[in-house]
């Protein structure tokens, strides 16, 4: 048996062929379930399911996890930033995150990558925009 078409060892029957399919799912830093790309390759076994990460499979999924993870990112916090700014300016909003000026528009515009926690203090603001910026106002001005 050649290698690209090598026995399973999980159960001993199935073949293990490099597949690439939709509805593939994967723990990826903060975020529990990234899709994993249709087009991406996974040796897997063709009887029980059970897939082998070689060296460069494991590589090419990073990358590819790492790039959904990034466009997620962004999507969650262009989504957020546009809930709470129609509550607060874009530039009172950077103040209070301590952003430099422009930083939201260059997210926005897909010229920034946001860090995960940027975007989950920008979930827990907008999840209630009036309150949260008042308690970070607050926040910031007492000593």
């Amino acid at each position: 048996m050649s290698k690209k078409n090598r026995r399973c060892h999980e159960c001993g029957i199935g073949k293990v062929v490099p597949q690439a399919r939709k509805g593939r799912f994967a723990r990826y830093k903060t975020m529990p379930k990234l899709e994993i790309p249709a087009d991406l390759p996974i040796p897997t076994c063709d009887n029980c399911g059970a897939e082998w990460l070689d060296e460069k499979t494991t590589q090419a999924l990073d990358t590819a996890l790492d790039n959904a993870f990034r466009t997620a990112l962004r999507e969650r916090a262009v989504k957020a930033i546009k809930k709470i700014t129609s509550h607060i300016s874009q530039r009172k909003l950077e103040s209070l995150l301590g952003l430099s000026h422009g930083y939201i528009s260059k997210l926005r515009t897909g010229g920034k990558n946001p860090s995960a926690e940027l975007v989950s203090q920008l979930a827990l603001i907008s999840r209630d925009p009036d309150q949260r910026i008042l308690e970070l106002e607050k926040f910031w001005e007492t000593l």
